[in-house]
């Protein structure tokens, strides 16, 4: 995972000169790349009829009303698969194709998710489809974690996933025993310190509101209030909203760290166990102050009677220290 890192943060072949023959095998032959689903190799014709469409589409700089259309006029004569089978496909198929489409570059990224973005949030209105689209980004970038964390982090900022999307994801069964690697860790922290983040800034403004409110007030010479800024009670519900959300995702990831560790198969060894538990009293640690603000939800939702004795034990010693 060291020199994995190293990878990420210099060139490949720079990181070989460096290493002795004997850890080459230690790290890729090739540089990481995407992992494209769509290959004509591994399609049926239907499917490379609807993926080469999507491609001249997006490789023509078509909007995205059109490739909505491409998949629409496709996937509507598939007689044999449900609606909702056939919203899946159509999900899937627009994530893989504009995710190939930024794949050159951050740039890129940023252009392809940004042009695209009203398509994909079409495809991800509900939890169920954002967390389809967050598994189909994994998936493409899982040989280049660097890629995979920072598109995760522009979608959330897209609001085409939400980060309980992300806990989700980080915390189905595929990554049971992979703990050890640290971009999932990367990506979990990411997302927590976004929401954060957010939570501040809306405290700033409402502090800026409430400070212009005030002065109002004391000049009664505002006649006309749209001079006046935000309003105090639409960053209030702002502000309630966000901090309903980091709430959520404390709760939700604590939630999923207790359940793993309190299971007899929510670990793939003892080794891997070590691993969860010292991310998880990281991530109680580090995020003390927002598990002490929400206490009582922590206390009746997660740890509970079937909540291990040693993650209870973090629980006690977290908020000891958050005192």
């Amino acid at each position: 995972e060291t020199l994995l890192k190293l990878v990420r943060l210099s060139y490949l072949d720079r990181i070989k000169a460096l290493l002795p023959e004997t850890c080459l095998s230690l790290i890729p032959a090739k540089a990481p790349t995407h992992n494209f689903k769509f290959t004509l190799q591994a399609m049926d014709e239907r499917t490379r009829e609807v993926s080469v469409a999507m491609g001249k589409c997006l490789k023509n700089k078509g909007t995205a009303d059109q490739a909505l259309e491409i998949l629409e006029s496709h996937y509507s004569q598939w007689a044999d698969v449900d609606a909702e089978a056939r919203q899946t496909l159509a999900r899937e198929m627009l994530t893989e194709h504009v995710l190939l489409l930024g794949s050159k570059t951050f740039s890129h990224m940023l252009n392809a998710i940004e042009k695209f973005m009203p398509a994909l949030q079409k495809f991800g209105e509900t939890a169920a489809a954002k967390l389809q689209i967050a598994q189909v980004v994994e998936d493409f970038w899982r040989k280049n974690t660097q890629f995979m964390a920072i598109t995760i982090d522009k979608l959330i900022n897209y609001r085409v996933i939400d980060p309980a999307t992300v806990v989700a994801m980080l915390f189905d069964a595929s990554h049971v025993g992979a703990w050890n690697q640290f971009h999932l860790w990367e990506i979990l922290r990411n997302t927590v310190n976004k929401v954060n983040m957010r939570v501040e800034q809306l405290q700033a403004r409402l502090a800026a509101a409430q400070a212009a409110a005030s002065a109002m007030v004391a000049d009664d010479a505002a006649a006309d209030p749209a001079q006046s800024g935000e309003s105090v009670e639409h960053v209030e519900s702002l502000l309630e909203q966000m901090k309903q959300e980091q709430r959520d995702v404390v709760v939700l990831t604590a939630g999923h760290f207790v359940r793993l560790l309190s299971s007899g198969d929510g670990c793939a060894s003892e080794l891997d166990r070590a691993w969860l538990q010292g991310r998880f009293k990281e991530f109680m640690r580090t995020y003390r102050q927002q598990v002490v603000d929400n206490e009582a939800a922590l206390e009746s939702q997660v740890f509970t009677g079937e909540a291990s004795a040693d993650t209870r034990q973090v629980f006690d010693s977290t908020r000891m220290l958050a005192a």
